[in-house]
């Protein structure tokens, strides 16, 4: 079976040398189908022409004289002529943002079955969601990481309910578990337990609820650090001033601020437990980073985090903006046997989150749309 990944976006500022860098989700996704047995491309819209193979995979990089974040009316012709030049069975078009540019792609290569994955897009007003639908109707197949969210889409009229769908995570994590003591010793990192938090500081993420809810824990737990790695400062100011006029969290709350993408596994290992408080994300790569270390999850109750947490099944889901439903779970949980919770999270990461079981599943719904 033949598979094609299909990406318009691209970072106009990114080098050559540093593309498998930054798109390891497409890296992951299209080595998970090749190791399961389909051949597999790549056509990404870039900066300049060049073309590559890694993993056995053909890259084909191809620029044009559109600009990098294509408007949703554009159209690409010649990517899309460049795409044409190969035969094509499945083609795997990445992010809603898109449909316009994919309802094209379907009439100039009718014979493709067409599969856009969804990547955190939200829901917009009515009727750019009935374009979205128009645009989509004459797709074979919807991938998104919830079936709620799924679902969700569907009501809101979308996307058509009629079109095959399959709920796969929308990237993973090739991070390995190390041993914790041996780890802290390089990062330094100490409690009985480590929380760690790995989120942008935004309303959105809610750290300041998780600063409460944490504040509540440690009557509980004196010894409990908690680690908070990020990229994107929002609320910083805010966090600094919550943890001033709350003593006990002076010497308790550490703020890490950005580390190297490749230093992550470390700290993923370093800790017991990770915590966040999103009220929205498409998926969760920081999540699913944790896990593949065997670190136990602390999220909220939404769609993707119940998905990836085998709906409850795996560390703990609590209530959004609700810092006693933090405590509460952060509780129940941190006094289970921490060795058996980490092993039930990295079982559940290694039987549904992996890349090797994103190669699985998708390779199932493609053969599904033949």
């Amino acid at each position: 079976m033949k598979v094609t990944f299909v990406n318009y976006y691209y970072d106009k500022d990114i080098p050559i040398d540093k593309y498998l860098e930054k798109y390891l989700a497409i890296i992951g996704w299209c080595k998970a189908l090749a190791d399961v047995g389909l051949e597999v491309k790549v056509f990404h819209r870039f900066n300049k022409d060049y073309s590559f193979r890694h993993h056995g995979i053909k890259y084909f990089l191809v620029k044009d004289d559109l600009v990098n974040d294509l408007k949703w009316y554009q159209d690409p012709k010649l990517f899309h002529d460049k795409i044409k030049t190969e035969p094509q069975e499945i083609i795997h078009i990445n992010s809603f943002r898109y449909a316009y540019q994919a309802s094209l792609l379907k009439k100039k290569i009718s014979s493709a079955k067409i599969v856009i994955q969804h990547h955190a897009e939200k829901l917009s007003h009515p009727l750019k969601n009935f374009l979205l639908n128009k645009f989509t109707s004459s797709m074979e197949g919807f991938i998104f990481s919830s079936k709620e969210i799924y679902n969700e889409w569907v009501s809101a009229g979308a996307i058509s309910f009629n079109i095959k769908n399959a709920e796969i995570m929308e990237g993973s994590s090739n991070f390995i578990t190390s041993n914790r003591n041996e780890i802290r010793k390089k990062t330094r990192l100490t409690g009985q337990p480590v929380l760690l938090w790995v989120g942008r500081l935004n309303e959105n993420k809610d750290p300041l609820t998780v600063l409460t809810g944490f504040s509540k824990l440690l009557s509980d737990f004196s010894e409990a650090n908690l680690y908070m790695i990020f990229s994107e400062n929002d609320l910083q100011e805010k966090i600094e001033s919550f943890i001033k006029q709350n003593s006990i969290l002076e010497d308790k709350v550490k703020l890490i601020g950005f580390v190297n993408h490749s230093e992550m596994q470390e700290y993923y290992n370093s800790a017991d437990y990770f915590v966040l408080g999103s009220q929205y994300e498409g998926s969760g790569f920081s999540l699913v980073e944790a896990m593949s270390c065997g670190t136990v999850p602390i999220v909220t109750d939404i769609p993707s985090f119940r998905m990836m947490t085998g709906y409850g099944k795996i560390g703990a889901l609590w209530k959004c903006k609700d810092a006693d439903s933090f405590y509460e779970k952060a509780k129940l949980l941190i006094n289970q046997p921490i060795e058996h919770e980490s092993e039930k999270a990295l079982k559940f990461f290694n039987d549904d989150l992996s890349y090797p079981a994103i190669g699985r599943k998708a390779k199932l719904f493609y053969e599904s749309l033949l």
